[in-house]
């Protein structure tokens, strides 16, 4: 016989005798056994059935937050981004008037080194040049 056949012959044979093994032993008689069965499958489908109407419950309050609370994150960020807006407008004068600073001093500062390397008196070779004093 092949591996197959043997493996499910000794599935049926078990099936069978655990199956007799069970029903034989059982201190129950049959109907009182279904009984017994049904009525502690009732127990656990109340507790499933509990579980899925408070399933059903949060989803609703969630779907309700959610209606609520779009409108209110939508106006939340508008608000924001008209802040932002007007703080931008605020600042231009004196974005402006920092840059007009920064290139005034950038031509002090050129002028100044064409002024300082005019007036440098040439080194004579081996002549430490001295810095002037205050």
């Amino acid at each position: 016989m092949g591996k197959f056949l043997s493996y499910t012959l000794g599935a049926i044979i078990g099936g069978v005798v655990g199956g007799a093994t069970v029903l034989l032993t059982t201190p129950k008689r049959g109907e009182e056994f279904r009984n017994d069965l049904k009525e502690k499958a009732s127990n656990f489908q109340q507790p499933l059935k509990d579980a899925a109407n408070n399933l059903s419950a949060v989803k609703e309050r969630v779907m309700a937050l959610k209606e609520d609370s779009v409108p209110v994150l939508k106006s939340t960020v508008s608000d924001i981004g008209n802040l932002l807006k007007d703080w931008k407008e605020d600042i231009q004068p004196y974005l402006t008037r920092i840059k007009n600073n920064v290139v005034q001093l950038e031509a002090a500062k050129e002028k100044l080194s064409n002024k300082m390397t005019e007036q440098a008196p040439e080194k004579k070779p081996g002549e430490e040049q001295t810095p002037p004093s205050l």
